[in-house]
This record gives C-alpha cells, structure tokens and sequence, in this order.
C-alpha cells in the first residue's frame, strides 16, 4: 500500500504543499471520474445540487461544497482510504476532524477563474491545517491546473494579504491572462496523484 513517505512529510512543511504521486488506481478513479461527472452535470441543468454551488468572477460554477451530503459513491471512500488515514494520523495525529469536503472542478472550454487567495484564515502558528487534492484527471497549465507559492504559508499575515492583492490586481490588468507571477509555480497532476497543500 502506497504511503505518504518521511521526505514527502518534509518537503510539505518546507514548502506548505507536496504532490504524492501514484496514489490512487485506475480503477478507483474510474469511478470517481463517472460520479463526479453526474454531480457536475446536476449542477448545470439546475438540479438539487445547484444550490450548494459556488460560482467564480465570470459566474460560471466551480464548486460543490458539503460533498458528503449529496449522495454518491465515492466521497466517503476516499475518506477511508488507506492512504488518507495514514497521512493523517502522521500529520496531525491520532484525533483530526476532516472539516470541509467539496469537489472543485473546470468546465471543459470555460471554466471559472479563480483568483489568487488563501483556503482558511491566517494563524501565527504553525500547525499543519491543509487541503488533501485528489485528481481524477490530469491536471496541467494548459488547462487550469492550481499554482502554489512555495514558503508563503510561512509568511507573516500582512506580507500575505500584501501580495494577494497586488498580485490580484496585476492579474486584473493584464485581462485576466498570465497567471504566473515570478514567485508562483504550477502544481502539475496525473489521474491518481494527490496535492496537500497547506490552507494558508
């Protein structure tokens, strides 16, 4: 069984993010592929999920929060799985609260933009808080993939907030193109691999 390694644990406290590669099967992506694809679609044609949706700047859908809730077969699977709960119990421990599941996604063509940010609220601290992306598809520059800053979850609040707005507003004037500032680099997947990154 594939296990998150001691360098992968490290190079995420390092760099606030770490890409696992290889961790899910073709076969468990399969499914996840079929079943998020009927989500998506639900929420397009205006159905019970539309609600729970968040939309991006252009007003195009990108996100359905409260995962669980909607039923499927595949959210609460990743939830157990192996890998996770190993990753887990050696990052934060014995007792960790999975707080927030939702499934973020890019219409083919036209998907949302997102702008640049940061996925919780800001803590002097350092305790390891992060997101566990798992990619059913691959995921490149050429069409949307995330972009990471590597360090700036050590940045002190104010530098952070800083830098996202300049970096917004850059981004703005440039029409909304070149998505790349010098610090930023994209964080490229394959079907199966797994992107942690911290959520400041």
């Amino acid at each position: 069984m594939r296990k998150i390694t001691d360098e992968e644990i490290e190079f995420f406290d390092a760099q606030g993010y770490v890409i696992c590669r290889d961790v899910f099967h073709d076969d468990e992506m399969a499914n996840v592929r079929t079943e998020t694809t009927r989500l998506i679609d639900e929420v397009l044609a205006g159905g019970a999920t539309e609600k729970w949706s968040l939309t991006g700047p252009e007003g195009i859908p990108f996100e359905l929060q409260y995962l669980h809730m909607h039923p499927n077969t595949f959210s609460l699977r990743l939830l157990a799985h192996p890998f996770i709960g190993d990753l887990l119990t050696r990052m934060v421990g014995p007792d960790f609260i999975p707080c927030y599941e939702t499934l973020v996604f890019k219409l083919k063509g036209h998907g949302s933009s997102v702008p640049w940010h940061r996925d919780s609220n800001v803590t002097e601290n350092h305790e390891r808080i992060f997101n566990i992306d798992i990619y059913p598809d691959k995921s490149t520059v050429e069409n949307s993939c995330v972009w990471v800053i590597p360090g700036s979850h050590l940045w002190q609040h104010e530098k952070a907030v800083e830098w996202i707005e300049r970096a917004k507003k850059e981004w703005i004037e440039r029409d909304k193109r070149d998505f790349s500032p010098p610090e930023a680099i994209p964080a490229e997947v394959e079907p199966g691999d797994v992107l942690i990154h911290n959520s400041k």
